[in-house]
């Protein structure tokens, strides 16, 4: 039995084309995510109203959770107030930050062709998920 239609993929949360977060549920907005890898990001406040955290999406898509009350272009996000809808690509500097690497190994017990680590984490997530 496949789960694959009952989850949708963590998206992948890039700097400059470096991927370097698997956004899996586990931070309330995106800030949350980027604050939790190291990543250099000014911010004031936590509702969309400063806009000080104002942030270049290169591509991708995010969805808001409050309206962002700051002034924004058609290629910006304010990231303490959304989420992302599918893979994202900022205009961040990923200096210091632990990027992803593509690893290459099978997944145990699959018949699928070897994976990266990045795949694997997404399977693991979603078996327990499955489990829980």
């Amino acid at each position: 039995m496949t789960y694959k239609k009952f989850f949708k993929k963590a998206p992948i949360i890039s700097l400059k084309g470096q991927p370097v977060i698997l956004f899996d549920g586990q931070h309330s907005s995106l800030l949350e995510a980027l604050e939790s890898k190291k990543v250099k990001v000014f911010s004031e406040c936590r509702n969309g109203f400063c806009g000080a955290c104002k942030t270049t999406v290169i591509s991708g898509e995010v969805n808001y959770f409050c309206e962002p009350l700051a002034e924004l272009k058609a290629d910006q996000c304010l990231p303490c107030c959304c989420v992302p809808n599918g893979d994202l690509n900022l205009k961040l500097s990923s200096e210091g930050v632990k990027v992803v690497t593509k690893r290459q190994y099978t997944v145990p017990n699959s018949p699928e062709q070897p994976t990266t680590a990045l795949t694997q984490q997404i399977h693991t997530n979603t078996k327990l998920a499955h489990e829980g």
